[in-house]
């Protein structure tokens, strides 16, 4: 990855043993012109989206003050394989070459990649402002019509610079942390850090592949439903968090999944849920049951709660109408019963065929006498999901 630098220094270099190299760290000038394209962003614990407002901040300056955006700018930090830089002569400044080395198929799992860990949005809003004026310089003489003049001009966009600071040396476990501290300048969702350390990847190995473009991983991937959406419905099914029976005979029930599910993120642990993700597939094809028969059930929308609208689930299948969580979760939960060491004690068709249809008219009635017409207060009682499990209970003994 080839370019050029007005300014470059090596502003920081650690000591090491006799054997082992330190990290380093260079701090370039860089014209914002002369920004590489193709710079890789899977060390990023979020993607860029260049619909959030810094962003536009940014396009806004490289338009209007072109020679403010190193000062107002924070820059882009990239880690890198290795760099070579050599002065380009009488001219000044200086030529510079980064190796960037991405994870093959075989690295995937275990190996983050080189590429740009902080600084993504700034490295967006300068490919925008790029694009915009190269476009122009390849058309010096056509005279622009209104709808063009009320963009915005990057007509001086060569006056703009970016500081550029590589990392070298520097390793894997090395590239999670630096990500992960770098962002929180401006806040990262926990579960795209975590993505990043790799937490996610026995949700990944059996979510359904038809399935993965509803679901996202990190931040900014623009998707309807995020990691959260499978840790809430698979600690619901969760035993080993959630005993449905302790030894002492006491329950713990999953109401976390619906009133404080971030530190159900928080405390992630995929000891906990080895045993239960390989039922991940069985707990959607359930809801998809709870949701159908939702949708059959008569006056479902004078509900408190309920919408009367078109509801596009994680699988993708559509429902008419959009049902609070605390009226599937608490069912989801009663499920847990049947599942032992990881295994459900019979397939999941037949528990829908014997008990589905009468937890869901359980749970509508209890709703209607306890709920005080408040799904949220509902999610809360502890009654909502103990009295839910006696119908597996009871179902388990005869």
């Amino acid at each position: 990855m080839p370019f050029f630098a007005t300014a470059a220094c090596k502003s920081f270099q650690e000591s090491k043993g006799k054997n082992e190299d330190g990290r380093v760290l260079w701090n370039l000038t860089v014209p914002v012109s002369q920004v590489p394209k193709g710079l890789p962003l899977d060390p990023n614990a979020r993607l860029a989206n260049e619909k959030r407002s810094t962003v536009k901040s940014m396009l806004d300056t490289l338009a209007k003050d072109p020679e403010e955006f190193i000062f107002y700018n924070n820059g882009i930090l990239i880690v890198a394989d290795s760099i070579k830089i050599n002065g380009s002569g009488s001219s000044g400044g200086f030529n510079v070459e980064l190796k960037l080395v991405s994870p093959d198929e075989q690295q995937e799992d275990k190996f983050i990649g080189n590429g740009i860990v902080n600084g993504g949005h700034t490295y967006t809003a300068i490919m925008k402002a790029l694009e915009a004026y190269e476009k122009l310089q390849s058309q010096p003489y056509k005279t622009k019509t209104k709808s063009e003049t009320a963009k915005a001009n990057y007509s001086e966009l060569e006056k703009a610079s970016v500081q550029i600071f590589v990392l070298v040396n520097v390793n894997q476990e090395d590239i999670a942390n630096i990500s992960r501290y770098r962002n929180t300048s401006e806040k990262v969702e926990e579960f795209s850090l975590k993505n990043l350390a790799g937490e996610w990847d026995i949700i990944k190995k059996y979510l359904p592949l038809e399935y993965e473009s509803n679901v996202a991983f990190r931040d900014g991937e623009n998707k309807p439903y995020d990691v959260t959406d499978l840790i809430r419905r698979l600690a619901c099914i969760n035993n080993k968090v959630y005993p449905w029976r302790s030894g002492d005979g006491s329950q713990k029930n999953p109401s976390a999944t619906c009133t404080s599910y971030g530190r159900l993120v928080k405390n992630w642990k995929k000891d906990d849920f080895e045993e239960i993700v390989p039922l991940l597939k069985d707990i959607l094809y359930i809801e998809e049951c709870i949701r159908s028969e939702y949708d059959q059930t008569k006056r479902i929308s004078k509900f408190n709660g309920v919408e009367k609208n078109s509801y596009k689930f994680i699988t993708g299948r559509q429902f008419e109408n959009k049902i609070p969580i605390t009226f599937v979760f608490p069912i989801l939960a009663a499920f847990r019963v049947f599942i032992t060491d990881g295994n459900w004690e019979k397939p999941v068709e037949q528990l829908w065929n014997e008990m589905g249809s009468n937890l869901v008219n359980s749970l509508l009635t209890a709703y209607k006498n306890e709920g005080r017409s408040n799904p949220v207060f509902f999610g809360r009682s502890t009654s909502t999901w103990s009295n839910l499990l006696l119908i597996p209970m009871q179902l388990k003994l005869s």
